[in-house]
């Protein structure tokens, strides 16, 4: 699949809001079932419905699955650190957000 093809899709997801499976993100952000389930585990991402293999998830999770693989890649992390770092990063965009608030 080329990364055009997958970007199509995950465009299309997000566009309508549209909830994706376990299935649909390991086909756009071209990773394995068990990685997803990791982070799941960790708390990165969460099923907005059912367990296991029918898990569904809300499309901004694919925006999320994309940042945790290029941390992994990026920074070499394992999935306890790609969790630390995405509450990390999570937390600065939140304290940014409220300093333009007050600003």
């Amino acid at each position: 699949m080329t990364g055009e093809t997958s970007s199509t899709i995950s465009s299309e997801i997000i566009e309508m809001g549209a909830a994706c499976t376990i299935e649909d993100l390991c086909l756009v952000c071209n990773v394995e079932a068990e990685w997803i389930s990791e982070l799941v585990e960790h708390a990165v991402i969460e099923p907005i419905a059912a367990t296991g293999p029918n898990w569904k998830f809300a499309s901004l999770s694919i925006a999320r699955v994309a940042k945790a693989k290029r941390l992994r890649h990026d920074l070499n992390l394992n999935t306890p650190g790609v969790a630390l770092a995405l509450d990390l990063l999570d937390e600065i965009e939140e304290l940014r957000s409220r300093l333009k608030t007050l600003g």
